[in-house]
């Protein structure tokens, strides 16, 4: 059950931009006259019952097949007070998760054990079920619909399951390209008609709907008066209709009170324009003309201009665009032509930088159409692909009876079909040049264009960056690395220290002290007490902080513009004349002592740590970041100060800084301040890393209420470019909108916190997977997680959920991108393990690049159970 995004007209199919049919081949007899195509006399029986129901059958081929189509009015356009919630299309969910006599799940069951199948879509005008089953199981299928659509519960649980589906679907829809490109037309080119809303509707009024809404809704428009039935297969027609008609009498009683009048859309009199980024890497590009209804004398002349213009390979636009100028990869064309006036739609993918000529040239192409009349040849190709798709759709069972169905609702005739087909046989090319001059004006014309965000590049930094979001980096003779990036838009400053340390250069004996050391900086220097270096920067407005991880340690301060020189002045001082002041490393080692404390009463805290030691076994990767009680104590001051000369060296040190300054003017402070920073720099070992050869479990028990799942991998290190597809893979896995979440939260009901965590080294590396649950449920739980890690490292993902996983991470580091500290500190960390520090504009291409292949290769090479670890943590 999906929105159905796609032409309601009974005579054509909305063209994906990418495929192109063998169809539209000009065929004639020897003297050049075209044969004429006609449908096939097939009668169709009709029946409107008293209620208003209205039932047509036809009997076709195949054998043993029968399809039911039942088209509702009730579409996005007619919603009422719940326009743009997309009511109907939840609506047309829960009516598949149960009744009063079915439970949820039982009427797909029940379809399946009749051989068949039934799906449901959502437009602007109409909700429409299609359902195929064995022709013995017709009455069967009938009574199935019947109950459906009289005696649906709308259980507030399933309720709250399918709003969470269909919220990620929104997601979904936002993220695509596509369907944000034509949601975003509809939203620019309609101002006031509600074909403006798309069906799925927006999330903050879907969100707002209740129970009660939908039991409203449902009882309004799921009235016979409001519905035709067709049936089409190895039938009947008179025992079919009887079969229907015996169901429905007793349906609920006829609406007679017209839907809510909406405001008819006025005549649109100048160009219309919108550009919008997304992280894509091609640019979409839609340009609609308001156009015909379904019943409009116009219909037949515009949709075989769409042919002209954009259908096929051989067509103009794609011989223009695509063959002799190569500045797009596809073009399509269409005329969408609902109940009220649709849009005549252009739609063509190519490279930002070609989005220009590629406007110009569509609208130079349709200026000779308005101008010229297209040759007898190429008219007659167009109308025979016009027929070729609605013939071609009229292939298959299910395309009949919603081709029947379609034909009444809209138009009121169940032979709409031939009357459309002779229209179309009747068009001449000055019916096409009217039309192309009637609705294909530039006043007309409303362009929407989604183009990849400034910040995606083509080389580093971006092309379409501004020429001031570019790091500029200088060496100087003592070794550090100055790199100073220009930011304007507010006067703030983040200043970033960086130097190879935290527990790579640690050991079993001193663990710890990177940490205490990185602390102790900020503690006092030869001319300054702590006040007088935290407080001072505090008491400016900024903030001044310390960290130490995996591979490195060092300072961040935060401060306003005209304070760059104080921050400079302190920041050298805390790097030259250090003292480590006695009475300060005691009071250091009391608040880590009790911050070690803290970590082993968090569930969590307790359950990484017992994690990575299982891992890393006796790498210094498996030692606590803080250290322990007995290595604090052990951490003599002279052992600070040595590790201080050490490691706080100009040719261990990257200095970056980011905010509202000059590139040459910063640069030229920091080479004054910091020019005669001297140290010899210390050789830092890479811890040594042993592949698990088993599968290892600890399992512990704590005072809380909670329990906690872990299961972790060695993976790769920062260099790698496995680490991408890593991402991908633990961005599909975890999240709300992730197979976890959807599995142990939403179906399972087992987790109530889950995710994936990923810490890098620069030689290693560990993914872990993280379930919060209850005492009861820790098996399952384990069992659930395991069966979804063994399904990512055999199947591929989905393109929906790929996308949508590769959006969420460019999403992300976007975000990330906002702020001045998130510069300064990635690019000097970036530049300090040897990636570079223009690294950090590299993410986004990196994981575009990734593939679905490349992420299952990955999970298959790093989540392997059999050299995995496990920490279990049971609530007492």
């Amino acid at each position: 059950m999906e929105v159905a995004i796609k032409r309601i007209t009974v005579f054509a199919v909305i063209l994906s931009v990418v495929l192109l049919f063998p169809h539209g081949v000009y065929s004639g007899d020897a003297s050049g006259t075209p044969e004429k195509i006609e449908l096939q006399d097939e009668a169709v029986s009709k029946k409107i019952l008293e209620n208003g129901l209205v039932i047509l059958a036809k009997e076709s081929p195949p054998g043993g097949l029968v399809a039911i189509d039942v088209k509702i009015k009730a579409g996005s356009s007619l919603e009422s007070e719940y326009m743009g919630s997309g009511i109907s299309h939840l609506v047309e969910h829960m009516l598949f998760k149960g009744t009063k006599t079915r439970l949820p799940g039982n009427v797909e069951r029940e379809i399946k054990s009749y051989g068949g199948f039934m799906n449901g879509s959502v437009s602007q005008d109409l909700t429409d079920f299609i359902l195929t089953v064995r022709s013995e199981h017709l009455e069967d299928a009938i009574a199935i619909l019947k109950d459906i659509f009289s005696n649906a519960t709308f259980d507030n649980k399933e309720l709250e399951k399918e709003k969470d589906v269909i919220l990620k679907e929104i997601k979904l829809h936002n993220d695509e390209p596509q369907s944000n490109l034509i949601r975003t037309l509809n939203e620019t080119a309609y101002l006031t008609h509600p074909y403006k809303y798309p069906p799925i509707g927006y999330e903050e009024k879907f969100n707002a709907l209740k129970r009660e809404d939908l039991i409203k809704y449902y009882n309004k428009m799921y009235v016979p008066n409001n519905m035709v039935i067709s049936v089409v297969g190895d039938i009947d027609r008179q025992s079919a209709i009887e079969v229907i008609a015996r169901q429905f009498r007793s349906f609920r009683a006829p609406d007679y009170n017209a839907v809510a009048a909406y405001q008819a859309e006025g005549a649109q009199i100048s160009k219309r324009e919108l550009e919008k980024e997304m992280p894509i890497n091609l640019t979409y590009l839609a340009m609609g003309f308001h156009s015909t209804p379904i019943l409009s004398k116009d219909l037949f002349a515009a949709d075989v201009l769409s042919m002209i213009l954009g259908r096929g390979d051989n067509s103009r636009l794609s011989e223009n665009l695509l063959k002799n100028k190569r500045i797009a990869y596809s073009v399509a064309c269409w005329n969408y032509t609902p109940r009220d006036p649709g849009l005549f739609v252009i739609q063509a993918i190519l490279d930002k930088k070609n989005l220009k000529e590629v406007k110009e040239s569509i609208i130079a192409e349709i200026e000779r159409l308005r101008k010229n009349e297209v040759s007898n040849k190429e008219l007659e190709s167009a109308k025979r692909m016009v027929l070729g798709d609605f013939l071609f759709a009229r292939q298959l069972i299910e395309g009949r009876a919603s081709d029947l169905a379609s034909d009444y609702i809209l138009t009121g005739s169940h032979d709409f079909s031939r009357r459309y087909v002779e229209g179309v046989g009747s068009v001449s090319a000055a019916d096409v040049k009217k039309v192309a001059n009637e609705y294909l004006s530039q006043d007309n014309m409303t362009i929407v264009s989604l183009v990849p965000f400034s910040a995606k590049a083509e080389s580093i930094p971006p092309k379409s960056a501004s020429p001031k979001d570019t790091i500029v980096k200088t060496t100087m003779p003592n070794g550090l690395r100055l790199l100073v990036r220009e930011d304007h838009k507010t006067p703030t400053i983040s200043i970033t220290v960086a130097m190879l340390g935290g527990l790579m250069a640690e050991n079993s004996e001193n663990n710890g002290i990177s940490n205490l050391t990185a602390r102790m900086l900020l503690k006092g220097t030869k001319k300054r007490r702590e006040d007088q270096i935290t407080g001072a920067v505090q008491s400016l407005g900024g903030d001044i902080k310390t960290f130490s991880g995996f591979n490195s340690f060092g300072i961040v301060i935060e401060l306003l513009k005209p304070d760059f020189d104080k921050a400079l002045d302190i920041l050298k001082d805390v790097l030259t004349e250090a003292a480590f002041p006695q009475d300060q490393i005691d009071k250091e080692k009391s608040i880590i002592a009790a911050a070690i404390k803290g970590e082993d009463d968090d569930i969590f805290q307790t359950g990484f740590n017992v994690l990575r030691k299982e891992l890393f076994g006796n790498s210094a990767y498996a030692l606590r970041y803080l250290g322990s009680e007995k290595t604090l104590a052990s951490i003599k001051r002279q052992d600070l100060v040595n590790f201080y000369k050490s490691y706080v060296t100009p040719g261990n040190m990257v200095i970056s800084v980011s905010g509202d300054v000059k590139n040459d003017e910063a640069t030229g402070k920091l080479k004054e301040v910091f020019v005669n920073l001297m140290g010899i720099n210390t050789q830092i070992k890479m811890p040594e890393v042993s592949k698990l050869n088993n599968e290892k479990i600890r399992t512990l028990e704590m005072d809380k209420e909670e329990s906690l799942v872990l299961v972790g991998f060695l993976s790769t290190s920062l260099k790698d470019p496995d680490r991408y597809a890593l991402d991908v893979m633990a961005s599909i896995l975890s999240g709300q909108t992730g197979r976890l979440f959807d599995v142990l939260r939403d179906k399972l009901s087992l987790a109530y916190t889950l995710g994936c965590v990923q810490k890098l080294a620069l030689n290693a590396g560990l993914t872990a997977f993280y379930i919060a649950t209850s005492k009861e449920n820790i098996e399952k739980s384990d069992e659930t997680l395991k069966e979804q890690l063994e399904g990512i490292r055999h199947q591929l993902a989905g393109d929906k959920e790929f996308r949508a996983a590769k959006n969420e991470l460019v999403s992300a580091d976007r975000l990330k991108k906002q702020t001045n500290t998130f510069f300064a500190t990635t690019s000097a960390l970036d530049e300090l393990y040897g990636l570079g520090y223009d690294n950090l504009y590299k993410y986004e291409s990196e994981i575009e690049k990734v593939t679905p292949e490349d992420v299952r290769k990955a999970a298959d090479k790093y989540l392997d159970l059999k050299s995995s670890a496990e920490v279990i943590i049971r609530s007492k």
